[in-house]
């Protein structure tokens, strides 16, 4: 893919074209790409001066905010690598991250470490340096520890600080659960995340007069990819960090005058049973995009039943392996492939293969395979995991799939997902599909829990709607209606909320743990 720049040239290229337009926005915070620049370029000198050479990493940990974009692109034009730590974690995971990918330095908050940072640091011995907006008056850290506050950052040179990295260097490492249940870094070059963000400008169209209402987090690959996409044309990035108070970020939204919104399905579903999003106008809104996970049907076609019509919705699908996205619905096909995550975006290449190699027939199911300049180089240090989900046809990305006639894929669900009841594998997806169409529900989640005869049961886990008139024996009756037997689930288990990770990800090992002493039938609790 000839033109493709580091990723820290996309902020460079925008400052240079438009220095003066606005490319943050957080509360009564407002930058402009000059000024996001001259941050960047601070940071950069100064993790110089702190003996940051080519190749090193270096940690992130902040919100959404001014803090994050310029410590994430300084780090870059010093030609390091950034460790973007996820805030939701505690401090033995940032502690065993920042060890695990021997990172030289942090770039904080006192907000976020609060009176963990002495742990953080005692825990990962590589640590040189921490760049921090002040300091907590409770820590204690190793003399050979060098610390840094915003005065100190904000007294460096600001000239251009460029030309340490080029496509082939390692640019981030994105932590993700593993198959053993521990986080495994995801190695992505600068060629991966400049060709993933060039792709995705492909079917999105943007331009320096497009905007974003941001909610999900910088450190995900999703949230990463809409400040990369907005940064590449000179759009705008709104951040709105406050998601645990819907009715606000609606409020918010109308506000910013944002021309796009994008979401989890969570977020989604949160908006439309909480809030009066689906019945505002939008006259500002051009598209929302909605990726992290399957979307049920029911909620989709919701979406595109109540939202104004001139309201684009583009249904996604990706790994954080793939940089952030593998496949989209182009928006006027939505309707008649409901359920589907599309076709591969420019520049992937997605087939679907059985477990002897060969590519799969439409209609048959195998495993989605993906290839393209996206994919990452590997886990950082861990070449097992790596063996197993790259291969010479490509990422194996773990879901099963099918396409249809067209070429549209259809996921049917993860493989480790996947629920053995007896002599059945049973999906969740498709229960859960079935359990969204029932009046009053807001959200579900489906999990195999163990049981003695079975192997495993099926039990589902259900947010109402507020004020919804909904039970688990209405839900369970409409089971009854729409599946076999064998997927009707064992119990149905209200809750406020499900539990969820930073990135709004529903935590399905929580639910199992929640059930695994739970016996017999449904509950309302």
């Amino acid at each position: 893919m000839d033109g493709l720049t580091p990723v820290h040239e996309l902020l460079e290229r925008s400052a240079d074209r438009q220095g003066d337009a606005v490319a943050l926005e957080h509360g009564d915070i407002i930058l402009t790409y000059g000024e996001i620049e001259q941050g960047a370029n601070r940071v950069a000198t100064r993790l110089r001066e702190l003996g940051v050479v080519h190749g090193d990493r270096v940690g992130l940990l902040a919100e959404n905010g001014r803090a994050y974009v310029e410590g994430f692109f300084g780090i870059l034009k010093a030609g390091a690598c950034c460790v973007a730590l996820n805030h939701a974690n505690k401090a033995r995971t940032h502690a065993a991250l920042l060890a695990d990918s021997g990172s030289v330095g942090l770039i904080t908050t006192a907000a976020r470490v609060a009176r963990d940072l002495p742990d953080i640091v005692q825990g990962a011995p590589s640590l040189r340096f921490v760049v921090v907006d002040r300091v907590g008056p409770s820590w204690d850290l190793p003399a050979a520890v060098q610390v840094l506050k915003d005065e100190d950052v904000a007294a460096a040179d600001d000239t251009r600080v460029s030309g340490a990295a080029d496509l082939e260097d390692l640019c981030a490492i994105l932590y993700t659960s593993g198959s053993t249940g521990l986080p495994r870094g995801t190695t992505l070059l600068h060629r991966n995340l400049a060709a993933n963000t060039r792709q995705i400008l492909g079917y999105l169209h943007l331009t320096a007069d497009d905007s974003v209402h941001c909610v999900l987090p910088f450190h995900y690959s999703f949230g990463n990819s809409l400040l990369l996409t907005h940064f590449a044309v000179g759009g705008r990035v709104v951040v709105d960090n406050r998601f645990a108070y819907p009715a606000a970020v609606v409020d918010s939204l109308e506000r910013s005058r944002a021309t796009s919104f994008s979401g989890v399905p969570s977020n989604y579903a949160i908006l439309a049973a909480k809030t009066d999003f689906l019945r505002r106008p939008w006259p500002h809104l051009r598209y929302l995009t909605q990726a992290g996970g399957g979307m049920t049907p029911a909620l989709t076609r919701r979406l595109l039943d109540e939202l104004p019509s001139h309201v684009r919705l583009f249904v996604m699908y990706g790994q954080t392996e793939a940089s952030a996205r593998l496949s989209y619905v182009p928006p006027e096909r939505l309707r008649e492939k409901l359920g589907s995550i599309g076709i591969a975006i420019p520049g992937v290449t997605l087939t679907i293969r059985a477990e002897d190699g060969r590519e799969c027939a439409a209609g048959e199911v195998g495993e989605l395979v993906a290839s393209g300049d996206n994919i990452m180089r590997g886990y950082w240090n861990d070449p097992e995991e790596t063996a197993l989900v790259l291969k010479s046809d490509g990422l194996h990305t773990g879901d099963l799939a099918r396409k249809d006639d067209d070429g549209y894929i259809f996921l049917v669900d993860r493989i480790k997902n996947m629920i053995k009841v007896g002599a059945n594998r049973v999906s969740p997806k498709e229960i859960e599909d079935v359990i969204a169409e029932v009046p009053g529900v807001a959200e579900v989640c489906v999990v195999g829990v163990a049981d003695e005869l079975l192997g495993e049961a099926v039990e589902a886990f259900v947010v109402a709607a507020p004020d919804a008139d909904v039970s688990a024996e209405r839900i369970l009756a409409h089971c009854h209606t729409y599946l076999a037997a064998y997927k009707i689930p064992r119990g149905v288990h209200f809750r406020d909320a499900l539990p969820k990770s930073a990135a709004g990800k529903v935590q399905r090992s929580e639910l199992v743990q929640s059930s695994s002493t739970r016996q017999g039938t449904s509950d309302g609790c």
